[in-house]
C-alpha cells in the first residue's frame, strides 16, 4: 500500500491528488454519499471531468475511516481497515474473485490503519447490487455465489495466506474477526430483546419458539463461554482457508447475462473485504445464506452445499479430506455464532430506528430476525448446543 500524503476526508479530496491517482487530468467532479458500509464511510465521485480530451473512468467509489471514532475504534479492534488495505494492496489481483478494479490505496503507517482511502471501480455503472431486503439472491443466484466462493476458498486451501499475520491468528486457533461481538451476546441479549420489543411493537420470539427461546438462553446464559469454548474447537480442527468473512447480499454485485445466454453466465463481484480471515469454509457460507436468502431458497442449502463441495474439490483435491457432514456441521455452528453477534450488534444499533435516517436497517433487520430465526430452527441448532453443554457448569 501507498504510504504517500493523501486525504483522510471526502473535503480534503482535490483535483490534482484525484489526477494523480487516475494518471489523467481531472478538472472537477462531484460526489454522493453511499449507504451501506458501516464501519467505513464510502462515497461516489461522479461527474468527473477531464481535461484535454483525457479519458477516464466517468466515476468512482472511495472508502476512507469513519468520522465517528467510536465506530472507528470499533473497526480496528477488528483490524478492519488493515485487512481491507492490505487485501487491495497485495492480494485482490490474485484471487480467482471478482473485486473492483483498484485506482490506489493509501494508509498511515500505524498498525491499523487508522486512516485510509480506497479509490476503487465504480461497479454500479454496469452492475446492481443485491438488495438484502427487496432483491435477495435467488436460488441460480445463490448456487452461483456457491461456485465462486468454492473457487476463492480452493486457492487458499491450507496455503501460506492463511498464515498471514492479517489474516489468521497466531496459535492457528479459528476466531472469527468479530468473535468479541460473540462473547458478549450474555450481556447483551436483554438490552437486544428489550430493544426489539420498543422497536416493532413486538416480542422478539412469536407463540411456539420455545425452542429457539432456549437455544438462545443456552448460548447467552450461564454456560455460553464454555460453550463458545467448544464451538471454536470443533472449527479450530478443521482445515483452513482465505474466507471473505462478510458475504451478505449487500455486498455482492451482479453483471446480467447476456441475452441468450444461461443465467449462471452473469458475473458476480464482490466488495467489503474487512472481515478477510483464515478458518474452514463453513461461516463464509452461512454469511452468504443465512441472512440474505428468504427461506424457500435457503432450505436448498444441503443441495447447495454439495455443489459447492464438488466444485471445491474438482478444483482442488486437497480438500478432499473435508467431508461433506464436517461442512454441515460447521455451517450450522457458524449460524449458532451469527445469532450471538448479531444479538450484540442489535443491542448496539436497534435504538437508532426509529430515526428516519434508519428506516431500511429497520426493514433489514425485521427480514434479518426472520430469515435467522427460520435458518436456526431448519438446521435443529437446539440439538446441537445442547450436546455441545451438556456436561458443561456454569461459566
Amino acid at each position: 500500500m501507498n504510504h504517500s500524503p493523501f486525504p483522510v476526508t471526502l473535503e480534503e479530496i482535490t483535483c490534482e491528488w484525484l489526477s494523480g491517482v487516475l494518471g489523467a487530468p481531472v478538472t472537477g467532479f462531484e460526489t454522493t454519499f453511499l449507504e451501506g458500509a458501516h464501519l467505513s464511510n464510502a462515497y461516489r465521485l461522479h461527474a468527473i471531468a477531464y481535461g484535454h480530451d483525457h479519458p477516464g473512468p466517468p466515476s468512482v467509489v472511495i472508502k476512507v475511516a469513519h468520522h465517528i471514532k467510536e465506530i472507528r475504534d470499533f473497526a480496528m479492534a477488528g483490524r478492519a481497515y488493515l485487512k481491507e488495505v492490505t487485501f487491495f494492496s497485495e492480494l485482490a489481483d490474485r484471487l480467482p474473485l471478482r473485486t473492483p478494479i483498484l485506482y490506489g490505496c493509501f494508509a498511515d503507517a500505524t498498525p491499523t490503519a487508522e486512516r485510509f482511502i480506497i479509490v476503487m471501480e465504480d461497479l454500479a455503472r454496469h452492475s446492481k447490487v443485491f438488495d438484502q431486503v427487496d432483491d435477495p439472491p435467488d436460488e441460480a443466484s445463490a448456487r452461483q455465489i456457491a461456485r465462486d466462493i468454492a473457487r476463492l476458498h480452493a486457492y487458499g486451501w491450507e496455503s501460506d495466506l492463511t498464515r498471514l499475520p492479517w489474516v489468521g491468528q497466531p496459535d492457528g486457533r479459528y476466531l472469527p474477526p468479530l468473535h468479541f461481538l460473540s462473547g458478549a451476546a450474555n450481556a447483551s441479549s436483554p438490552v437486544f430483546f428489550g430493544l426489539w420489543n420498543q422497536m416493532y411493537g413486538r416480542d422478539f420470539f412469536e407463540p411456539g419458539e420455545a425452542a429457539l427461546e432456549e437455544l438462545t438462553h443456552l448460548l447467552c446464559g450461564p454456560r455460553s463461554a464454555g460453550i463458545h469454548r467448544r464451538i471454536y474447537d470443533s472449527l479450530s480442527s478443521r482445515p483452513k482457508t482465505l474466507l471473505h468473512g462478510d458475504l451478505r447480499a449487500d455486498n455482492i454485485f451482479r453483471t446480467l447475462a447476456p441475452q441468450g445466454t444461461a443465467h449462471s453466465e452473469a458475473r458476480l463481484s464482490y466488495i467489503d473485504f474487512q472481515l478477510v480471515h483464515a478458518g474452514p469454509p463453513g461461516p463464509d457460507l452461512t454469511q452468504a445464506w443465512v441472512h440474505s436468502l428468504e427461506p424457500a431458497v435457503r432450505r436448498q442449502e444441503q443441495h447447495m452445499l454439495r455443489e459447492y463441495l464438488d466444485t471445491l474439490v474438482g478444483i482442488n483435491p486437497a480438500a478432499a479430506s473435508y467431508t461433506f457432514d464436517m461442512l454441515l456441521e460447521d455451517y450450522t455452528l457458524t449460524t449458532c455464532l451469527w445469532w450471538t453477534i448479531a444479538i450484540t450488534l442489535g443491542s448496539q444499533t436497534l435504538r437508532g430506528f426509529d430515526r428516519p435516517e434508519g428506516a431500511r436497517q429497520k426493514r433489514l433487520w425485521e427480514r434479518a430476525g426472520y430469515r435467522m430465526k427460520s435458518a436456526l430452527s431448519d438446521l435443529d441448532c437446539l440439538s446441537r448446543i445442547r450436546e455441545l453443554a451438556a456436561d458443561l457448569p456454569d461459566d
